[in-house]
């Protein structure tokens, strides 16, 4: 496994040592095996200001919200707080590319920044939908849920360039 110290460690996480990593400002960050019609890990971050002061639930309540929203769209996922105060949706959905049916895994994490902000970190993995049994597939999907579960966050506020 690897460590990746994204955006100067806004948030640190790992992947398989053998993936690649690219970088983008707009797109965020994309990691893959570097092998056709390989699963693909994206990760992009947004940090928010909150009309009040951060307090320990303000993660699991800013979650509360996008889940809300997306609940009216047709998706259904869970809300997990984590030890370290954040908290993590996880879902996922359909949807097509070129003709493509694909899968989308989501990992929604949010971690308050006190005393008045709050940072949504969103990491999604896409898969070809008839890969989903594929036993690659199922090992990756375990190992990103115990690395994203286990992802690190920053206490200052900031995007760092890589």
């Amino acid at each position: 496994m690897k460590t990746i110290v994204y955006r100067g460690g806004v948030v640190t996480f790992r992947i398989p040592a053998h993936w690649r990593k690219e970088y983008s400002d707009i797109e965020g960050g994309t990691f893959y095996r570097d092998h056709p019609q390989s699963g693909t890990l994206r990760l992009s971050i947004v940090t928010a200001t909150s009309q009040k002061q951060a307090q320990s639930r303000s993660a699991f309540d800013v979650l509360q919200g996008i889940e809300d929203n997306l609940r009216n769209e047709g998706v259904d996922g869970t809300i997990k707080g984590r030890k370290d105060g954040n908290a993590v949706f996880k879902y996922e959905e359909a949807g097509s590319e070129q003709g493509m049916r694909l899968t989308i895994f989501y990992w929604i994490v949010a971690n308050a920044l006190p005393p008045c902000h709050v940072r949504v970190a969103t990491f999604s993995y896409t898969i070809i939908a008839e890969q989903r049994n594929q036993s690659q597939i199922q090992h990756d999907l375990e190992m990103l849920d115990a690395e994203i579960e286990a992802a690190s966050f920053s206490p200052q506020m900031g995007i760092v360039a890589e």
